[in-house]
């Protein structure tokens, strides 16, 4: 799966070699996944996100060494790719689906788990490259500080599909550039857990329920009310 900011979303099966090339088209507020590549850094935020200093997790994925890119294990079925950028309520077929588990690293090698913890999360996939996320991290870094976000809510960034050909590379450091305060995984160069959780747009936001189940998913750039009201509504609906 790679990005294709063309403002709709193009996913490329598990099997597509990464070297496709990533088209650059602003639309919507979206940037398209086209390709797969990917990278993240961070601190821990919760239960349902774990780092461990030192590398190495319950997985047994080879990692421990800082890297752009890590690798990723999904342990689960697959989502199915997101079709739509804003699904209507119970439009999307993996509403109320298992997500698979994320056992991988952080840029510095730190392990780094997604799984159920009885706390809602959301994942946030993001590239370096794409303008939409670049507009988006502002606006969910002023959702935590207005108090709008829900106390109970984890936040784990993801950085997929990225690119040393592209505008600010490396992504560890363009996170620390843009403020991140959560908790960050560094996706594999095939892009392994955007492609386990369906994403086929950046920004990609997958909201999961504490028991690991699948609340709700969108891509492209949200408002702060919006993802106030989004995410309201799909915690309540639990």
């Amino acid at each position: 799966m790679s990005v294709d900011p063309n403002g709709h979303k193009s996913l490329s099966t598990k099997w597509i070699v990464a070297a496709i090339a990533v088209v650059l088209v602003v639309i919507a507020g979206i940037a398209i996944v086209g390709g797969r590549s990917d990278d993240d850094a961070s601190t821990a935020d919760g239960a349902g996100a774990q780092v461990t200093p030192g590398g190495g997790d319950s997985s047994g994925a080879a990692g421990g060494a800082p890297g752009e890119f890590q690798p990723v294990t999904a342990m689960g079925e697959a989502l199915v790719p997101l079709e739509e950028s804003v699904p209507a309520p119970g439009s999307d077929p993996a509403e109320g689906v298992a997500a698979p588990m994320l056992a991988g690293f952080d840029f510095a090698g730190s392990a780094v788990t997604v799984r159920p913890s009885g706390k809602p999360v959301l994942l946030v996939f993001l590239a370096h490259w794409c303008p939409h996320c670049n507009a988006e991290i502002p606006r969910l870094i002023e959702w935590r500080e207005s108090g709008q976000m829900p106390d109970s809510l984890e936040v784990v960034g993801i950085a997929t599909g990225s690119r040393d050909d592209q505008v600010n590379w490396p992504p560890s450091q363009w996170l620390v550039d843009k403020e991140w305060p959560w908790a960050v995984m560094a996706d594999s160069k095939d892009q392994e857990a955007a492609f386990a959780m369906g994403v086929s747009g950046y920004p990609g936001l997958v909201l999961l329920a504490g028991d690991g189940t699948v609340l709700a998913r969108r891509s492209g750039e949200a408002s702060v009310s919006e993802l106030n009201d989004w995410v309201g509504a799909a915690m309540l609906s639990a």
